[in-house]
């Protein structure tokens, strides 16, 4: 075999061994589509779970609060500023006692003052029927993150806060805080059914009773007042109804 021949032996191996590098290539490119494809696919159909959810992306379930500002009598104090410290919300259904956290991290109410529909949180909940919704007011732990750095002070346990009013009483300025854990519990005028479509509940707080006893007003720079305005500050949450329209008014009426 002379050298031309040998050359043209090596020429056409070179050839086919690219011919299959490239197509081995194009292959790995086409897989590599295909791949990208189908993972674009399942992100835009898949849905996000949450610790609460259904597995659609969508909150299903929502809480809201107001004040009743309407029955706040001439002498009382002038609030300007309410909030409270709130976790480990739930409804539950009766007398099954099955129940579903519609939130379990803390969460501050920031009340409306002038009486508007207040949005708190919301979640996805499975298909069901509720009658009760449970909550609890309570200070934050040593570690526990909080949204609102007022809650917690200092480092004593002392310095820890659930609720806090801030207003003026005869003609003064006062911020008043309590120290107390107060676990609510409010049953709906309605059941209320989820998994269907969008809805809403609205607690309804009476900020008249915070500082009243019997028909005397307490004094909130009065730290012998603390424990009934403590009482009085759970016993405010009165009333719980769906309110889908977030209207302050029970859609059931």
């Amino acid at each position: 075999m002379n050298t031309n021949q040998m050359n043209t032996i090596q020429l056409n191996t070179n050839r086919r061994n690219n011919k299959k590098a490239a197509a081995t290539t194009i292959l790995l490119a086409v897989l590599f589509v295909i791949l990208l494809a189908f993972t674009s696919g399942c992100g835009e159909d898949s849905s996000v779970t949450n610790s609460t959810g259904t597995g659609n992306n969508t909150e299903n379930t929502s809480l809201s609060v107001k004040l009743d500002e309407s029955v706040t009598g001439a002498n009382y104090p002038v609030i300007t500023e309410a909030k409270a410290l709130i976790t480990e919300i739930e409804l539950e259904t009766e007398p099954s006692g099955t129940s579903q956290e519609i939130r379990i991290a803390p969460v501050v109410i920031y009340f409306n003052t002038g009486g508007q529909v207040i949005s708190v949180t919301a979640a996805n909940l499975p298909a069901g029927t509720w009658n009760k919704i449970k909550l609890q007011i309570h200070k934050p732990e040593d570690t526990e993150p909080i949204p609102d750095p007022e809650f917690r002070e200092g480092t004593s346990g002392n310095q820890r806060y659930s609720f806090i009013i801030k207003g003026t009483y005869n003609g003064n300025a006062f911020v008043y805080k309590s120290r107390k854990r107060a676990d609510i519990i409010i049953n709906l005028s309605t059941p209320l059914t989820t998994g269907s479509s969008s809805r809403n509940i609205t607690l309804l707080v009476n900020p008249s009773l915070w500082f009243m006893n019997g028909g005397n007003i307490l004094d909130p720079s009065n730290s012998g007042n603390d424990d009934m305005i403590d009482d009085n500050l759970k016993n405010s949450f009165k009333r719980g109804f769906r309110d889908d329209n977030k209207d302050g008014r029970p859609d059931d009426n």
